[in-house]
Order: structure tokens, then sequence, then C-alpha cells
């Protein structure tokens, strides 16, 4: 399979530490990307928190590539046929990709049905968690910063602690295919608030502003892929885009593909309609 695609998107790179000291250079350029793109890198490397997601992320590979190596029957014993369609907690499996999905409250209560080889690493699951969690948070709030909103119209009034909600770990396998032709047609926005993604190949291609054109989202070593969700965009009053995208490969060639993400979503009880385009879907978003 082709080493670098010939479309690459050019996404703005924010640094986490710049929003936490509320830099009004990165805050600016938070919001310009997220008007325009929807989509934007987040450099973890001049922050503390970020530097100890970066720094586990290899473990949390290991976790997932060993979950999924696993026989099928093990695997679905982490299957939920009885949640609501729309949630993705345990295991699912598509024609496409399999997921296993750890929601954020069940892993702060320690509730979250696992195999054995994951709880043999709950301590790094439950940390990598939450960190995941409260960098997610910190960029929502910097999103309620630059638009001056306050107290209950601030984004993160929609996403308290303690309140349950579908926010949490996913881990998915989705292997690139013999032929680039059997990819299937799998454009889709994202449900949730803010989906924060980790990836080490070409996989991701999204619409670029004004629609019609595609390019792929280089894997960026040191930085997280976040981009708007339909919650936060309907919450912003359509200020912030939820971009479409898809999961493909830039040519022929089968193989092993994961992609490590988190999805804040906000509380059950926020009122909030349907996906904002009906498009077909994947699991994980």
């Amino acid at each position: 399979m082709s080493d670098e695609p010939s479309r690459i998107s050019k996404l703005e790179v924010i640094d986490l530490a710049g929003l936490r000291t509320r830099s009004s250079t990165e805050v600016e350029k938070l919001l310009n990307a997220a008007r325009s793109s929807g989509l934007f890198y987040l450099n973890l490397q001049n922050d503390v928190i970020g530097r100890q997601i970066a720094s586990m992320l290899p473990d949390i590979y290991l976790v997932s590539e060993n979950f999924f190596r696993q026989s099928s029957d093990e695997k679905m014993k982490f299957h939920r046929a009885w949640q609501n369609p729309s949630q993705d907690r345990g295991y699912k499996q598509s024609s496409c990709d399999e997921t296993f999905e750890m929601a954020y409250d069940e892993v702060l209560q320690k509730t979250c049905p696992l195999p054995k080889l994951m709880e043999e690493k709950i301590g790094l699951v439950d940390l990598f968690s939450k960190l995941c969690h409260s960098t997610c948070l910190t960029v929502l709030s910097s999103f309620s910063d630059v638009l001056g909103l306050l107290d209950d119209q601030r984004f993160e009034s929609k996403h308290r602690e303690g309140e349950t909600s579908d926010s949490g770990l996913k881990l998915i396998s989705e292997p690139t295919l013999d032929k680039l032709s059997q990819v299937g047609d799998n454009v889709h926005t994202d449900s949730g608030t803010l989906t924060m993604l980790f990836y080490d190949l070409w996989g991701l291609e999204v619409e670029q502003p004004g629609g019609g054109e595609w390019a792929f989202t280089a894997p960026m070593m040191d930085c997280a892929l976040f981009n708007v969700a339909d919650s936060l965009q309907r919450l912003s009053q359509n200020q912030l885009h939820s971009p479409r995208h898809r999961v493909t490969q830039p040519g022929d060639g089968a193989g092993e593909r994961y992609y490590i993400s988190y999805f804040l979503r906000p509380e059950h009880t926020v009122p909030l309609c349907g996906k904002l385009r009906h498009e077909p879907s994947l699991q994980y978003d």
C-alpha cells in the first residue's frame, strides 16, 4: 500500500499548553479551525498531561491489539445486545471493523466488564481514560471562553462530572483491505461533542471546506487529531462545524490497522435530536 497519499489536508496545530494558559493566539487558532474544517491537531508535547497521554499510547495500542487478536467467542463475551442501539459500550463487530468501548462513567465507578487481559492493565486503562476526558474538557472550556459563554451557557455545563453520559474510550480494529475498491461507503459525521483520535497509519479522509473534495489527515507524532461533532455544532448554534469524514486507505494492500479514540458526549439529560446529517455511519461515531 502507498506510504503517502497525494491529497493531504492542511490542518491547524493547536498547543494544549497554550490552551491551558488561555493564550489568545492558540484560542483564536482553535476557533478558526473549528469554524472552517472542524478538525485540528492538538500538540501534546508542551503539556505535562499531554506528554503523559503520549507516553501511554504504546501500551494502550498493545492492549488493543491483544484484545482484537482473541477468538470471536472470547470477544463476544463482552457484546451487549441489550443496550440502546445508539450506544457502543462493550464489544461490537460490523462488516468493516471491530470496536471495544469503555464508558467513562463505568470506568470511574469500576463497573465496566473487562476481559482478563484488560483487568490486568486496569490502572493504565483507567488513567488513560481520565486524562483523555480531562483534555477534551480543556478544549471544550476553551471554546466556551472564546465564544464568551457564561454560567449554564458554557459547554462544560452539559458535561458535568458525576453525571452519566456516553463519553468513553474506544479501541478500534479496522484492517486495510486487499483492494482499495473493496472499501465501502462510510461517510459520516460524529454524533457526540468532541472526538479525540490517535492513529499511526493513513486511513482517515475528510471533506474539504466547500464540499466535493476529499483529503487524508496525516498521522502526527505527539499529537491527537480532534474533530467537532454534531452535538457541539448544535450547542454552538452552528458556529462550530461537524465535518464529514470517512475511513479508507491510500491504495491496495491488506494489513492490521488500529485506532484509539476518546469520544466526549453530552450528559444523558441534555435534550438533543438525532444526527445532523443522515449518512451511512460507522460504529465508532
